[in-house]
């Protein structure tokens, strides 16, 4: 009989890519672990694994273990939204995750959000891709798109459009670009249509690198306004109505009466609303 053990044992060794891989998240020792292995491969008629190089791939044996592991932990996320909707108390842990971008905005957001609500425990992870609050990866996402995630629900906190940005030691025609990893940004799009190669003078690959190599004088930036205007640069021209985006704050539907999220959710997007209209107001 097949039983959780086992699919915990599969999926452990598959993640790591082998046995001793996967002692850190069983928390037993390698022999156990190999001893474990032989015995479901025993009781299943053949190998769950083969080897190629260092690694231990799965055969197509192991995959219902693998499927298995993959329903368990959307079942074991559900309960846990579940859990953490009726948790009533303005007290306890909060995870929030923001782009790189945002990072300087949502860090002053959250630290205003802690005086006000000294009992949450707050946390912020920086990651450019969408974390996956349906497996609770993070409570509260703070994100610059114009298309939220379906499975997501929250506010919509603000517009903001883009410029092109430089500092005093820029040389002029000179541009910052972007690399291969940002090709399907519209901004990069943007560049690609209105700026030749030979005026590329370093290429980054995130829009915070864009503003610092602005920064450092290696030509003109574009940039979304409100990191173009939180840094020491000027903005050259008018703003790309083309390019407009915004900013939203989002959280899993099941999280909706969380007092912790709910708080959050409203007091950030007040807070950053304000702090972006006043980014775009005129000098």
């Amino acid at each position: 009989m097949i039983d959780y053990d086992d699919v915990r044992l599969v999926a452990a060794i598959a993640a790591r890519g082998g046995v001793r891989g996967a002692q850190a998240r069983l928390g037993t020792h390698v022999a156990t672990i190999y001893r474990q292995l032989r015995a479901l491969e025993q009781r299943t008629g053949g190998a769950l694994f083969e080897r190629v190089g260092d690694t231990l791939v799965p055969t197509g044996r192991a995959e219902p273990f693998l499927d298995a592991a993959e329903e368990l932990r959307d079942r074991l996320a559900e309960v846990e939204r579940r859990v953490a909707a009726q948790d009533d108390r303005l007290v306890g842990p909060l995870h929030v995750t923001t782009a790189d971008t945002l990072l300087d905005i949502a860090a002053s957001c959250l630290k205003a959000f802690n005086s006000a609500h000294p009992g949450i425990a707050l946390s912020l992870e920086v990651n450019n891709s969408f974390a996956d609050l349906g497996r609770r990866e993070a409570d509260v996402a703070i994100r610059p798109t114009l298309t939220p995630p379906e499975t997501l629900v929250g506010r919509r906190v603000a517009r903001f459009s883009y410029a092109v940005y430089a500092s005093a030691l820029a040389v002029p025609g000179d541009w910052i670009g972007f690399g291969a990893t940002l090709a399907a940004l519209p901004a990069a799009q943007w560049l690609k249509a209105n700026v030749v190669d030979e005026e590329i003078k370093v290429r980054v690959n995130s829009l915070t690198a864009a503003a610092s190599a602005a920064e450092a004088g290696w030509g003109q930036a574009l940039l979304p306004d409100y990191l173009g205007t939180a840094r020491r640069l000027s903005r050259v021209g008018e703003e790309i109505d083309a390019l407009a985006s915004e900013l939203w704050v989002l959280y899993h539907p099941d999280l909706k009466g969380n007092p912790r999220v709910r708080a959050f959710s409203d007091f950030s997007a007040k807070w950053l609303r304000a702090r972006l209209n006043a980014a775009a107001a005129p000098a």
